[in-house]
Parts: C-alpha cells; sequence; structure tokens
C-alpha cells in the first residue's frame, strides 16, 4: 500500500502555507490500493469530511478543493481512508511541523493551516531593515551641559567603562546594588552615525523608563525617561536625529508587571502617590490583584519585586493604550514608531489587540513585537491558544527558533536537513506578512553572547562559578573557531526572509556567558574590526537587494554539512550556501545550464556546477 501527502509541496497543498479567511484551497494524495478517501478537518471543535475525487488523469492521484472558514483560526486536517479491510488515518510527524506524513491505524498528529485576516500589511521600513538592539547603560556613554544623570538609590556607578558588570546580591539572592556604567540616549545620538555606516535602519532599546535596576524591566513610571538615560526632550531629539539618517526607533513595554518600588504600587513610600501596597483605595489598587491586602499579590514568575498587573482593568487598560494620552500613544506622539512587548505571553490576547488598534490610530506605520520563545502561530499560555498572527495583534515576534536552529546546525548538533525542517514549518505555519516580519536575533540580552556560544562547551561553562563566568574567555583557538562559525551565521541571517536584528557588540566580536556577563559595555576601543567589517559588508548587501529584502524561499536537499537556499522576487534570484565543516569542501546543483554571478569574486559560475570549501560561503545572483 502506497499513500502520500505532503503539505510543503504544492502540488499537495495549493497555495502553499498559512491561508487568508475564505481562501479555496486544494489538497491532493498520491495512493494505491486504497478506497472511500477523505480529507478530515477541524475547525474550533467543529469536524468534516469531504470526499476526495480521483483525478481522471492519473488514477493514483485524488484530490479536493474547500474554501478555509470566514473566520480566523487554526484549522487542522488529515486523511481517512479503507485498504485490506482497516481503517488508517494519515497524517503530520510526530513533531507536528508538516511535509510528508505517516499512516497509523487509529488516531494521528493532523496539519496545521493557520487561518488569518489579511486586512493589514506589516509596513516595509521595517520589512526591510535591518534591527540593532542595544541595551543603552551599556552602549555608549556621553556628556552634555544640558544634561545631569540621577542614579537610583542603592547603585554603584562605575569609573571604569571596561569593567565587568557584576549583580551585587543579599543572602536571599535578591539584588542589594545594581551596577551602571553610564551609557545612555545621548551616547546612542553620539553613536548613530556609526550605526549608519554600519547599515542599521531599526534601533530597538531595551527599557528606557524610570525604574530601579539597570535593565529596566521592573518600571517605576512609564512616563518619565530614566533620568540617568536623559529626559522627554533627549528622547525626542535621538527620534529626531535617527529619522534624519532612515533609522527607525522602537520601545520594550513591560506592561505585564510593574515594579514594587514603582509610582504605582510603591511598596517602600518612595513617591508621593499612594501606592496600591500602602492603601486598599489607592487608585491604583485595582492595577493589581492581592490574594491578602498587602504583601501576598500576584507577580511575574513569584518575584515579588515584579507585581503582576491586572490587564483585565479597564483603568489599566485606559493608562497603557486606550486613553488618547496613554503610555503607548504618548511615546509614539514622541517619535517612537513601534513596541516590544515583554513577556508577550502573559498579556490577553484582548489586551494585545488593544494596543495594536491604539498604534494604528495614532500611527498608522507603526509596528508591534512580540516576545514569543516558540513557534507563534500555535503558542499555548496558560491553557489558552494565542492568536498573535490572525490578522488583530502582533506584527512581528523575537525569533527564537530561527536562533535556535541555525545555533544548532553551527555547532554541529543537527543536520541540514533538520535545520530545513524546523525553519520550513515557520514558513508553514506564519502568515507571509509575519514571516517577512520575523524578528530574526542571533543574540539578545537573554541569552550567552552568540560568538562564546558557538566557541565554547556547554557542558564545561554551565555550572561555572561566578566568578569563573566573570573572568570565562575563548581560547585563541576557540575564538579563530568560533569567528569563522559567526560570519557564516551572519551570513544567513543577513540573507534569510525576515528582519535581522543584531545585539550591540556581537558585530565587534564582544564575548560573554550568561546576564549579567552578556550585557558587557561596548568596546569602543579595541573591537574586531574584521568582524565590523564583515558585517558591514553582508548588511550592504542585504540593504541593496530586493530580492533579499523580499523574496520567497526555497530551500535545496544537500549534505549534512552544506545549508543552502534560494531567494526569488520578480524573476531575480539569489542561492545562498554556507558549508560548517572545516575539513571538506562539497558540491551543489541547481537548475540545469544556469550561470550566475558570484557576488563576492564578480565571476561567471555554473549553477550545477559548485563547489562550497571547508568554513566556505557563497553568494550566486542570477
Amino acid at each position: 500500500m502506497y499513500f502520500k501527502h505532503n503539505s510543503w509541496d504544492k502540488f499537495y497543498k495549493d497555495p502553499f502555507g498559512a491561508a487568508p479567511i475564505g481562501q479555496e484551497v486544494t489538497f491532493r494524495v498520491t495512493s494505491n490500493e486504497t478506497v472511500n478517501i477523505y480529507l478530515h478537518t477541524r475547525f474550533r471543535d467543529n469536524d468534516n469530511y469531504y470526499l476526495m475525487e480521483q483525478s481522471p488523469n492519473n488514477p493514483e492521484v485524488y484530490e479536493v478543493t474547500i474554501a478555509m472558514p470566514n473566520t480566523p483560526g487554526l484549522l487542522w486536517y488529515d486523511f481517512h481512508f479503507d485498504a485490506f479491510n482497516s481503517h488508517y488515518v494519515y497524517g503530520a510527524q510526530p513533531d507536528g511541523m508538516g511535509g510528508e506524513g505517516q499512516v497509523n491505524l487509529f488516531t494521528n498528529n493532523s496539519y496545521q493551516i493557520t487561518v488569518y485576516n489579511p486586512d493589514r500589511k506589516v509596513p516595509d521600513w521595517y520589512k526591510e531593515g535591518v534591527m540593532y538592539q542595544i541595551f543603552p547603560d551599556r552602549f555608549y556613554h556621553a556628556t552634555r551641559d544640558d544634561f545631569i544623570p540621577f542614579y537610583p538609590p542603592h547603585t554603584i556607578l562605575h569609573t571604569n567603562w571596561n569593567d565587568s558588570p557584576h549583580y551585587f546580591r543579599r543572602p536571599d539572592g535578591s539584588i542589594d546594588y545594581y551596577d551602571f556604567f553610564g551609557g545612555n540616549l545621548l551616547g546612542i545620538i553620539n553613536k548613530l552615525d556609526y550605526l549608519k555606516e554600519l547599515g542599521i535602519s531599526i534601533i530597538y532599546l531595551n527599557p528606557i523608563f524610570e525604574s530601579h535596576s539597570n535593565h529596566k524591566y521592573d518600571t517605576a513610571d512609564y512616563l518619565r525617561i530614566a533620568p540617568e538615560f536623559g529626559n522627554s526632550n533627549i528622547f525626542e531629539e535621538l527620534c529626531s536625529e535617527a529619522d534624519k539618517r532612515g533609522i527607525k526607533i522602537i520601545l520594550d513595554g513591560v506592561f505585564n508587571h510593574t515594579g514594587d518600588n514603582s509610582r504605582y504600587f510603591n511598596k517602600y513610600g518612595d513617591y508621593y502617590d499612594l501606592g496600591a501596597y500602602q492603601d486598599i483605595n489607592s487608585p491604583y489598587a485595582d492595577w493589581y490583584e492581592f490574594e491578602s491586602f498587602p504583601d501576598k499579590y500576584n507577580s511575574w514568575w513569584g518575584v515579588s519585586s515584579m507585581p503582576a498587573t491586572n490587564k483585565n482593568n479597564i483603568n489599566f487598560q485606559n493608562f497603557i493604550y486606550a486613553g488618547d494620552s496613554s503610555v503607548v500613544r504618548h511615546w509614539l506622539k514622541k517619535g517612537a514608531s513601534g513596541w516590544r512587548l515583554d513577556v508577550a505571553d502573559e498579556l490577553p490576547d484582548d489586551f494585545i489587540v488593544g494596543i495594536k488598534e491604539s498604534m494604528l490610530t495614532e500611527k498608522p506605520d507603526s509596528v508591534l513585537i512580540g516576545e514569543v520563545w516558540e513557534d507563534a502561530s500555535n503558542k499555548v499560555a496558560y491553557s489558552q491558544l494565542k492568536n498573535y498572527f490572525l490578522g488583530k495583534e502582533l506584527d512581528s515576534v523575537m525569533n527564537y527558533p530561527f536562533r535556535e536552529a541555525l545555533l544548532n546546525f553551527f555547532r554541529g548538533y543537527k543536520s541540514s536537513a533538520e535545520t530545513v525542517r524546523s525553519l520550513m514549518s515557520l514558513y508553514d505555519h506564519y502568515p507571509r506578512e509575519n514571516f517577512m516580519a520575523n524578528m530574526n536575533l542571533i543574540g539578545s540580552h537573554d541569552r550567552k553572547r552568540v560568538l562564546t556560544v558557538l566557541g565554547s562547551n556547554p557542558a564545561e561553562t554551565d555550572h561555572l562559578s561566578e566568578i569563573e563566568k566573570e573572568n570565562y574567555y575563548l581560547t585563541e583557538e576557540e575564538l579563530f573557531l568560533a569567528k569563522k562559525k559567526l560570519k557564516l551565521l551572519a551570513l544567513v541571517q543577513m540573507t534569510f526572509p525576515g528582519v535581522p536584528s543584531i545585539y550591540y557588540g556581537d558585530e565587534i566580536g564582544t564575548e560573554g556567558l550568561s546576564d549579567p556577563y552578556n550585557r558587557r559595555t561596548f568596546n569602543w576601543n579595541d573591537g574586531d574590526m574584521e568582524l565590523f567589517d564583515w558585517y558591514k559588508q553582508i548588511i550592504k548587501l542585504r540593504n541593496n537587494s530586493d530580492v533579499l529584502k523580499k523574496g520567497e524561499l526555497e530551500f535545496i536537499p544537500t549534505t549534512d554539512d552544506l545549508f543552502a537556499f534560494v531567494r526569488s522576487y520578480n524573476g531575480d534570484k539569489v542561492l545562498v550556501a554556507v558549508n560548517r565543516n572545516p575539513y571538506n569542501t562539497y558540491s551543489l546543483s541547481y537548475g540545469n545550464n544556469l550561470i550566475g554571478k558570484d557576488y563576492f569574486t564578480g565571476q561567471d559560475v555554473k549553477l550545477d556546477d559548485l563547489e562550497v570549501p571547508p568554513f566556505g560561503y557563497m553568494i550566486v545572483e542570477f
């Protein structure tokens, strides 16, 4: 018996990928010695069965065309058939990633189609941009006569920019003192020309609002810039100066929780406002959820210094997004072009919808990004299936699956085919606008530095003491190999669909294990300029290529160590291939009698006779 369906092949499912509401989709299977083949679909707990008709041109092809639902959601499908007096089900592989499936006697994993509302488009400035993430305290320190920084109490200000960051903890593990280095918004303004030279068009800032920590994820005042970073006027100046250079600013919105030492909670009485912790009749009391007033309250992952907000409270909603002078709209008016939502999984869908609608009212071409660590199309949080990509919520997510897939490939943990499978699943599940808007990060403030990851052995570094982590650097040999891999990884990042995002300092070879050592200061005096020049070159390649900014994606089957794909747009194509193996050369063939131009050498090459050397790469335009 033979039975086959491949959800990633347009012959078997046409059109490929996510589907707009109401769109017709044709499903096909190839089979022999089977009868009564039905397409089975499930949408919002409603099951339907459609008899598949035998093709008049090929007796082993069966097909049926159906319309997608008229409301957004996830449609699941598989196939039921009879053979040899038994009933079978054909569905997806156990990993749920689509492609070719498998037969089971009873039940199976279903294939996913994301049915979405196509009314909204992601702005081109974002989809075609290159992002740069800045941890403000650690990027650059600048002074000016009209700005005097004020630091929170219980902090330490380093006098040496090159010191290592520290956490000064109490015996219970909580933070006693936060350390600061003096980076600020004036420093970012000062370095805008550096970012422009690199090719950056989007800056994503970790939180910049008043709080008592250096990371600022414990907001104290949503409407005030941290006084050690700057003020409202300096922020407006940053947005204005960035705009002159074609650079947009995206802010970090931490709306799931505040700091306990905030104007709204005011646990320690540092603010004149009557905080929720101080009085059950406080105007902010219903912004939080108390189990037993005042000391037992809901907080982010049980961290008492970050009391969780009540996102269903209308007063809190009005303050954050619904009112004309809400936090979201206030900073868009000041010059921001978008928001990144911290811990988006913790926010109700209606809350995210409200933020996005408010943003569209204030600035129609603004962008909303979510911190989501998994496949955002089928993300389940607190037993609820999230609606991020159904057309009313997020434009983009932080693409951690992209990061994980490519790091696993370049570290030798996964084969090329396994890497393609992971990435192809996102291509299949995400609406095209959202896939092209993916924030394709490699480094972030929440993960070890990418250079350190590529050059180290986690079995040797994960259990080091804090002093050992602080002083951990790659050996000369490890650094040499890690840079080779990072160059290949960055090349893929800049040529793959989506918005490439660089974590500050990765482009000059910054090293560091987990927080706080991944948040070291930017080395302005002794960075790796060879690596910088490489980033600059490949970012320029992307910025100058409509194919790489807008093109469709096709993966090329290869050996385990060779990762290759083709981008296509308006009849033009670009082939990208990288070889992770330090010893072997691999051949690659694409098409017959096609001639292309090697981007790096300018020479004509035959696409059916390509060779990629050890730790090598190839970009061919044709």
